[in-house]
């Protein structure tokens, strides 16, 4: 199992992370975090059984991290720490989905009680199918990818991974499980003839894709691909297996009303850095994300003119653009004329044909 300690105090982050005894927990790493958005992005890619947060914290303050994660880990165990001891904070987070607060400061008597709740926590984590003994427990998924690799057949894991993720894990941890398999998977690579830089870099491609997956199939077809990689019988997945282009396209056209759609909005989405994001999609498109969502926001503009009668400001607003005169000036560089002249443009030329068609 994996921990992870969101902190902006180093001094508590050290520690927990020394004075807790985490290997007698059952924990085979402990992960850190120096502020929210760095634990969120951690927690994403790294996937911890337990995380224990701040709730004062630059970035995420540590309630939204909880709620954060609760969307994209529903199996995740979480702990608050706060200097808050008043019952209407307590009961938010609780609500919120955390299982357990502690109080600051932290000190010896603090580091028994955490122990104490994490023991409490990992006794309840035991109990999850993926830690227990049946066909999702965690042994029986390490023999199976061992004999995957050591014979270089990978239809029993293949089939194995679609049937528990289409029929027997419950919906809400589909996404857990399969992090969790990729996790051994690679661990049990690692003493494959691949050397190590490349599976880690391996690794790294490949959980930062899954994190993105939206479908069942989307994940089904990954893990599968990796299983054969790994196993000797493909070639390495290409990093275009996951269409983002078409994403973010697909992104785009169901939020362009959104004034605070931008590369950042949609790469949060994806779980993926904006720098990233922007790449991939300029090397697929040819052209930067900013662009299209001008492009799909011009395209509802134009229609919106001369389909309704309202005002220029009422259209900008409609398409995400809170300023006018900046969707005058886009408007206008886009068709040669400012909102208002196209709308009369049109109208006059079906005015002429009308009329036309009347004489005729």
């Amino acid at each position: 199992m994996k921990a992870l300690i969101a902190d902006d105090d180093v001094f508590v982050r050290k520690c927990m992370k020394q004075m807790i005894p985490w290997s007698d927990l059952g924990f085979s790493e402990v992960l850190t975090a120096e502020n929210g958005t760095q634990a969120l992005k951690c927690s994403l890619s790294q996937m911890p059984d337990l995380v224990i947060s701040d709730v004062k914290m630059p970035g995420l303050t540590g309630l939204e991290l909880v709620e954060k994660l609760k969307d994209s880990m529903t199996d995740v165990c979480m702990i608050i720490l706060s200097e808050y001891s008043d019952f209407s904070f307590v009961q938010e987070a609780l609500q919120a989905g955390v299982q357990d607060y502690i109080l600051k400061p932290i000190n010896h008597e603090k580091l028994v009680e955490i122990t104490q709740k994490i023991r409490r926590l990992t006794a309840e984590l035991e109990k999850n199918s993926f830690y227990g003994s049946g066909p999702a427990g965690r042994e029986n998924i390490r023999n199976l990818l061992q004999r995957m690799l050591e014979t270089g057949d990978a239809r029993e894991a293949c089939q194995f991974f679609e049937q528990m993720i289409r029929s027997d894990v419950p919906s809400a941890g589909r996404k857990s499980f399969g992090m969790k398999f990729l996790e051994i998977l690679f661990e049990e690579a690692s003493s494959s003839p691949l050397r190590q830089p490349i599976l880690e870099e391996e690794k790294s491609r490949v959980l930062q894709t899954y994190s993105a997956q939206k479908s069942i199939s989307g994940l089904i077809s990954l893990v599968q691909e990796e299983c054969r990689y790994l196993a000797g019988t493909e070639s390495r997945p290409s990093e275009n297996s996951v269409d983002y282009a078409a994403l973010i396209d697909e992104y785009i056209e169901d939020h362009f009303t959104d004034p605070d759609l931008s590369v950042s909005s949609i790469s949060d989405w994806l779980h993926l850095s904006p720098v990233y994001t922007g790449t991939i999609y300029k090397q697929r498109r040819g052209k930067s994300i900013i662009s299209r969502i001008h492009v799909v926001r011009m395209r509802h503009a134009r229609e919106l003119l001369l389909e309704s009668n309202e005002n220029v400001a009422m259209i900008s607003q409609k398409v995400g653009y809170v300023t006018p005169d900046y969707f005058s000036r886009l408007f206008s560089t886009t068709f040669g004329m400012t909102p208002s002249s196209y709308r009369a443009a049109i109208l006059r030329k079906r005015r002429e044909k009308d009329q036309k068609g009347f004489h005729a």
